[in-house]
């Protein structure tokens, strides 16, 4: 018998010990899958607060200021669905993992305002493509009109001193007509010779003139493209006062502002806007193409009244 009961005591010690070695490896093991926990929580809630919540209307689209998501670490503790009795919702028996307040939900909500930005960030990027687009077609014209008008202004130059030198000719013949007036009796038929020369130059003369009329024409016919392209035709109908947009792109070289457009806005080509940042005035710019589907307008700078320099985010005003 008591051997027997040696036998049981020294079990019952080798089970306790492999129990007590089992019990440390899984104190091990929960430390570490705790740890883990810890981290992708912490990676989440860091993850999360990259993220903006989503705007209520499109105007909000070209927002700098829209708030990030802000979650704790309290928003990931129910793994389960706890009721407002502070007991785990169960349903046939069976513990719920999802809905308000649960991890599950949690995560889904991050996901649903990551799909959302996504989703603004490949429409910011059309939009900023179609806007490239165009300014490079208005820069390309710009280019092609004011080539045309340089080569129209050394037309102009050239016809101006065919007539100062056709101008100097008739001054001389008219000299020489004063001096053989004197001897008109031995001369008269050199005067005759005289006169019908001075009707030749008049001819081209008035040739000249023509000529220089007929280009003068198409230079400001030039003119007239070149402010339709720069400014766009002209409205008579004012805008309504108030805020009309805001700058979104700035272009010293060629001296224009891309602006987007509010809501309310409607603005007109040729109206002036002041340029405003916070209550401080910046300046002044001219509108030149509006394109009322994509809620955007062109302007330029009117240097005038410029104060400082114009940047992204100005608001304009009527």
């Amino acid at each position: 018998m008591d051997k027997l009961l040696k036998i049981l005591v020294v079990l019952v010690l080798v089970l306790s010990g492999v129990a007590l070695a089992v019990e440390i490896m899984l104190f091990l093991q929960r430390e570490e899958l705790k740890g883990r926990n810890i981290k992708l929580m912490d990676g989440a809630i860091q993850f999360a607060s990259t993220l903006e919540v989503p705007p209520e209307t499109p105007v909000d689209l070209v927002s700098q200021d829209l708030p990030h998501v802000k979650m704790g670490r309290e928003e990931f503790k129910n793994f389960y669905q706890v009721g407002a009795d502070g007991k785990v919702v169960a349903e046939n028996g069976v513990k719920k993992m999802d809905g308000p307040g649960t991890l599950d939900a949690a995560l889904k909500d991050v996901i649903s305002k990551a799909e959302l930005q996504f989703v603004r960030l490949n429409d910011t990027r059309i939009n900023l493509g179609q806007t490239r687009a165009t300014l490079d077609t208005t820069s390309n014209t710009l280019v092609a009109t004011e080539k045309d008008l340089a080569d129209t202004k050394d037309t102009l130059k050239k016809t101006e001193d065919d007539l100062t030198v056709a101008r100097q000719d008739i001054v001389q013949k008219t000299g020489e007509i004063a001096d053989l007036n004197a001897t008109k009796e031995k001369l008269e038929g050199e005067v005759d010779k005289q006169k019908n020369e001075i009707v030749s130059l008049t001819d081209k003369l008035s040739d000249k003139e023509s000529q220089l009329t007929a280009t003068k024409r198409f230079v400001e016919k030039l003119q007239k493209d070149l402010a339709t392209c720069l400014h766009g035709p002209s409205d008579s109908n004012a805008p309504p006062p108030g805020l009309q947009g805001k700058i979104l792109v700035v272009n010293t070289n060629w001296n224009f502002v891309v602006m987007d457009m509010t809501a309310e806005a409607r603005m007109i080509p040729l109206t002036d806007l002041t340029v405003q940042r916070e209550d401080k005035l910046v300046g002044k710019v001219r509108v030149s193409e509006v394109m009322m589907e994509q809620r955007f307008a062109f302007g330029e700078i009117l240097g005038d009244w410029q104060q400082m320099p114009l940047s992204k985010g100005d608001y304009v005003f009527y």
